[in-house]
């Protein structure tokens, strides 16, 4: 039995391991990753544009938090119809970074993006020639929202801000330091230094949301012209052009005492203006409605929005559909039917969606008491279910406009028609696939793979030929003429934008992270194991090459309670950027790693019997694949990871060592916790709400508040059982995060048991560390953690380069 154990061991490392002869990965590896951002076809199919961020290390400056590697970024346009190389759309400045945004109505320019020094200016770029005219306006990223969109061929409408305005995409990490200094400065004068916060009735102290302008940049005449101002979050412009609909910020949601809070509620109430693009006139309809994000449509004549909305002021109201008139009037709809609730990982996401199909808003809702999703059209004569003879639709449609709706069910894919009844258009077995758009934006056009023939289907129920990417790569973009732009990516990390074209050979546009090619990884390994209710489950393990049956390896587990690994999670894989957890250089150091599957039901309490689940991954990857180590088992976590680290490690003794980075460790005050950028950045990142959502109805999973079941959050605290952690703990915590008294809390309490921990805490840092400084700093010292807690693991010393700051290594640094 062991002799057979070992020859599947041999098969399986000789079919899952890269080049044998390949060196070890590298922290300099990880921090020279590049990526693809976003790729799309003009309008006309004649170009394609796609981002390219440089090497991560290179970045201008890391304070942008997630969008540092925007910072790098490059623009590459490529002439599908002429061919030839990409080339570099705009000049490149190496201080900043370029991104795009919509394209023109005639297809001939494209809205550019530069970010440098905190500003993020809007730009217009004609993309024969790469000529570039800079609008003076900054906007914010279009990561939920529009910011920035087309009027005509010469007219763009932008939601601008001045470069200080506060702003959660754009300052969070620098605003909330720039502050914080600023208000100490003033402290030193002897001036004003605080801030003023407020709950019930004091709920008017609070700050309000940060005040934007509506501007209208006319590319010919190059200037631009300001037409409001406000709190402006979204918009969305009316068929005729004249008219653009604003989603502005209001008030705080404020919680109400009982129920359960959801991680997914706005933060501020929001609000509908209309602004004549012309005269620059408002219209106000339904004052009190409070708005649901990215679900309105302007009707074809211009004159009413549906939208998806709620006028009752109790924080667990739901959202129904109304029309809004241009003329200022409200009219509620269809009352019976209700926007619903979908949960989405950690959060319970309101769903609807609004088109218009001739006369008639068609909305996908719920009818009140029941669970069932069903696309209705809202005639005057009442509301009509289009979809009820069909399975249930699964999530909003995959395209829509005025031709149209292209809706996924079970039933197969199905299109609702202007005028006539719905039909199935394919069967379930075929994976169709909408365009990557900005927000906002609904796909018109839908892309399949049918045994190797892809095959376009438009709204209008219309078909085409077009190009089929290998199943493999990660589609980007396709055209209307059938053209599709893929990334492949190798085994090692190596990324290749590549385009297809129908009848013609795929054509390698640009290659990205090639020195990955030398670099030996490892790839998953699958374990089989079941789970707590008995259900079958799989793991993944990572094994270094000369992993060998007769060995005690040690192991790191990398665990995140409430996920399920069906597919090896591709932010472990060769190239991730921001991996969690570094599984590669684990490897690359001589560790096995496991990342498990750990599914947690619905009202289960996520730290019930987590070191058993845990350790039965483990038992069962040591019976299915030799010489892993009994005894020499970690836990490292990032995140709720974190929070899973070290709640296992309070359940058993076999674990001998806990990393745990921006853990939750009490719930009881993460509940309640605010963010520094909160206290900091009030305008924009203040919620009465968000925490509590987290441990309430979210991640947390405790389904009340901390009085209304405070054993169920004591049971699930890692800090309230640190007396029964027996390992040695690692701690890494940046100074921007949630709340720092999730580490300081949990260290000062081993350290009053005489216990063995250690706390990493690095000023300038939000959740996740990003800083190439700070990252090779974590790293060398989790890995001499790992190393005096488990003894070595016979892994190569190369892979750690000793990180430098102002030319003094930190290795040689003492803990600040």
């Amino acid at each position: 039995m062991r002799f057979s154990a070992g020859l599947a061991l041999a098969c399986a490392l000789a079919a899952g391991q890269g080049k044998a002869d390949g060196r070890p990965f590298t922290m300099n590896d990880q921090l020279a990753l590049e990526d693809f951002g976003r790729v799309a076809f003009s309008p006309d199919g004649r170009w394609l544009i796609a981002e390219r961020y440089g090497p991560f290390k290179d970045a201008p400056n890391f304070d942008h938090e997630a969008y540092g590697h925007q910072g790098g970024s490059r623009l590459l346009i490529t002439d599908v119809q002429a061919g030839g190389a990409p080339r570099n759309l705009l000049a490149e400045d190496p201080k900043a970074g370029d991104t795009f945004g919509e394209f023109s109505p005639d297809g001939a320019r494209v809205l550019v993006f530069r970010l440098k020094d905190h500003r993020r200016e809007v730009g217009v770029a004609v993309m024969a020639t790469g000529e570039v005219t800079w609008s003076g306006l900054t906007a914010d990223p279009e990561i939920w929202t529009a910011q920035a969109r087309w009027r005509n061929d010469h007219q763009v409408v932008v939601i601008a801000r001045p470069p200080d305005a506060p702003s959660m995409l754009l300052g969070g990490g620098w605003q909330t330091q720039a502050r914080t200094q600023a208000a100490w400065a003033a402290s030193s004068r002897g001036d004003y230094s605080g801030v003023t916060l407020g709950a019930g009735r004091y709920a008017r102290v609070n700050p309000g949301p940060a005040d934007y302008a509506l501007a209208l940049f006319d590319v010919e005449q190059r200037q631009a012209r300001v037409l409001a101002h406000g709190a402006f979050l979204d918009m969305l412009i009316s068929p005729d052009r004249k008219t653009v609909a604003l989603s502005r910020e209001a008030e705080l949601t404020a919680p109400e005492d009982g129920g359960v809070i959801r991680l997914s509620y706005p933060h501020r109430r929001r609000r509908l203006l209309l602004v004549d693009l012309d005269t620059g006139s408002t219209a106000r309809p339904c004052p009190a409605c409070d708005l649901a994000q990215n679900m309105w449509a302007w009707s074809p004549d211009s004159k009413t929005i549906v939208a998806a909305a709620r006028d009752q002021p109790g924080f667990n109201a739901t959202y129904g559909y109304w029309r809004l008139g241009a003329d200022g009037k409200a009219t509620p709809l269809a009352s019976q039917l209700r926007v619903g609730l979908v949960s989405a990982g950690n959060m319970a996401v309101p769903t609807g969606q609004t088109v218009w199909l001739g006369p008639d808003p068609v909305v996908l809702a719920q009818p009140e008491g029941s669970k069932r999703f069903d696309w209705w059209r809202l005639t005057v004569k009442g509301p009509i279910n289009l979809t009820a003879s069909f399975e249930p639709p699964l999530g909003t449609a995959l395209a829509a406009d005025a031709k149209g709706v292209l809706i996924s069910t079970a039933s197969g894919l199905v299109r609702l028609p202007p005028q006539g009844a719905p039909r199935v258009l394919a069967p379930p077995t075929v994976q169709w696939q909408p365009a990557r758009l900005l927000p906002g934006q609904a796909a018109t056009l839908l892309l399949a793979d049918q045994d190797g023939r892809g095959r376009l289907v438009s709204t209008a129920g219309t078909e085409g030929l077009a190009a089929a990417p290998p199943k493999e790569a990660g589609l980007r973009a396709f055209s209307s003429k059938g053209d599709a732009a893929a990334v492949l990516k190798d085994e090692h990390g190596v990324k290749t934008l590549t385009l297809y074209r129908p009848r013609t050979r795929s054509r390698a546009l640009v290659t990205i992270n090639a020195g990955l090619a030398e670099v030996q990884f490892s790839r998953p390994l699958a374990v089989k194991h079941s789970g707590k209710s008995g259900e079958a489950l799989t793991s993944w393990l990572y094994l270094p090459a000369d992993h060998k049956a007769g060995d005690d390896r040690p192991i790191v587990v990398v665990p995140y309670t409430g996920e399920r690994y069906d597919q090896p999670p591709a932010y472990f894989m060769p190239g991730s950027v921001f991996p969690t957890v570094n599984v590669q250089l684990l490897v690359a150091q001589g560790y096995a790693v496991i990342a498990p599957s750990l599914p947690v039901a619905p009202a289960a309490e996520p730290a019930d019997g987590l070191a058993d689940a845990i350790l039965g991954v483990v038992d069962s990857a040591r019976a299915q694949y030799p010489g892993l180590s009994d005894t020499r088992l970690a836990l490292w976590g990032q995140s709720f990871g974190g929070w899973s680290a070290l709640m296992a490690g309070s359940q058993s003794p076999r674990f001998k060592a806990l990393v745990a980075t921006a853990p939750a460790t009490d719930l009881t005050t993460f509940h309640s916790a605010l963010r520094p950028v909160a206290l900091a950045v009030p305008e924009v990142a203040m919620s009465l709400t968000n925490m509590a959502g987290w441990a309430e109805g979210g991640q947390g999973r405790m389904g009340a508040p901390p009085w209304g079941a405070p054993e169920r959050y004591a049971r699930n605290s890692p800090l309230l059982h640190a007396d029964t952690i027996t390992a040695p703990v690692l701690l890494a915590y940046g100074d921007m995060d949630f709340d720092t008294t999730q580490v300081t809390a949990m260290f000062m309490s081993l350290s009053r048991q005489g216990k063995d921990v250690e706390l990493l805490y690095y000023r300038g840092e939000n959740h996740q560390i990003i800083g190439p400084a700070n990252v090779r700093d974590l790293y060398q010292r989790a890995f001499a953690f790992l190393a005096d807690a488990l003894g070595s693991a016979s892994g190569p010393d190369t892979t750690i380069a000793p990180a430098r700051t102002s030319g003094v290594a930190v290795e040689s640094r003492p803990s600040q």
